[in-house]
């Protein structure tokens, strides 16, 4: 059991009272922390393997009915598929085909759409020690008589120390002549900055979690150097799909709620 037990116990240190403190405040439920816990397996399997999730999501989220599975996906592309099946996803209508009727199964949806990548942040999270998380969660806010709100893809806590996540699922190959591609990042390096600047206080930290490989290992350097050299000025730490391994990941969450200062988070 993931150790979510810790989360609320201590009240002056809640996510709640930090944010009440910055005249925000948690609105409506957080992501279901009991099914995130249930499907972790499978969600582990899309961590191992995201450029095989990749056809499979794309199949479901745009075909609709009876789909033929028999070909095209690889070895982990089926075994993520018959994890689907066995968690309600799609439905299995013989030993070649699927029924998928995604667009009328919300959670299913939202899932396959990228609430994976929050599910699977907020189990790291969990590991790397925080004392309390929520993840798919809005943020109520106020400011010089201005009201608002904001959805948060990740908080998590330790001691008095916030970290805010933002997860984004895009393609794994990054395509330096997309601009659309360049852009969606782009915006989440600003979407995250902005959360910290509004919701976080003194140490608090921020990172953008995306699904793109990011770092030519070869030349070892930033596939996209204008994203990278943003998030320095920013300080916003950057875990792209080479730190999607559990370890690393664990560990790169685990830096935004370190609160030992001679080790501040690498950017990417």
């Amino acid at each position: 059991m993931y150790k979510s037990e810790r989360m609320g116990r201590d009240e002056k240190h809640s996510i709640a009272s930090l944010l009440a403190s910055r005249n925000a405040s948690l609105k409506g439920e957080s992501g279901n922390t009991i099914r995130a816990t249930q499907r972790a397996q499978l969600t582990h399997l899309i961590r191992e393997d995201y450029p095989a999730f990749e056809p499979v999501r794309d199949m479901l989220l745009k075909r609709n009915g009876k789909i033929d599975i028999s070909q095209g996906f690889g070895e982990h592309g089926q075994l993520i598929i018959e994890r689907l099946i066995n968690h309600g996803m799609v439905e299995k209508a013989d030993e070649t085909h699927i029924d998928s009727h995604i667009t009328s199964h919300p959670e299913a949806k939202r899932y396959l759409g990228g609430g994976w990548l929050e599910e699977l942040a907020w189990l790291a999270a969990m590991e790397a020690g925080a004392d309390e998380a929520v993840f798919s969660q809005n943020l109520q806010w106020s400011a010089k008589g201005y009201h608002g709100q904001n959805e948060v893809d990740l908080i998590l806590r330790k001691g008095d120390r916030l970290g805010f996540t933002s997860c984004k699922a895009v393609n794994s190959e990054f395509n330096p002549d997309s601009k659309k591609h360049r852009s969606r990042l782009m915006d989440a390096l600003h979407e995250a900055d902005n959360l910290v600047d509004h919701f976080g206080g003194d140490g608090d930290r921020v990172a953008v979690l995306v699904t793109a490989d990011l770092i030519d290992e070869v030349r070892n350097k930033p596939r996209y150097i204008a994203l990278m050299g943003k998030a320095a000025v920013l300080d916003v730490r950057i875990i792209p799909l080479e730190e999607l391994g559990w370890d690393a990941l664990v560990k790169a969450l685990g830096e935004l709620i370190d609160d030992d200062p001679e080790t501040p988070p690498r950017l990417y």
